[in-house]
């Protein structure tokens, strides 16, 4: 089981939406994180899983800062447990 901790969404100097991320916290005791995303956001998901949530945050802060050269993004953070 996996559970949202920040979802992400890119949105264009337009307001058109451009591209969406999300970050999931696994649940299951390994300790792993999942990325996906969807860019340009109408594409399929694409997912990568990352073995901590060092490894996860840090590909996630790339993503922002890549996609903040096309528009802005709106974070949503979700408090842990």
């Amino acid at each position: 089981m996996s559970q949202l901790r920040e979802a992400g969404r890119l949105y264009g100097p337009d307001g058109v939406l451009l591209a969406m991320v999300r970050l999931l916290e696994h649940r299951d005791g390994s300790d792993r994180w999942e990325i996906r995303l969807n860019d340009p956001a109408p594409s399929a998901t694409r997912t990568a899983v990352h073995p901590d949530e060092a490894s996860a945050r840090a590909e996630l802060d790339r993503l922002y800062a890549e996609g903040g050269r096309d528009g802005e993004w709106t974070i949503r953070r979700l408090d842990s447990e």
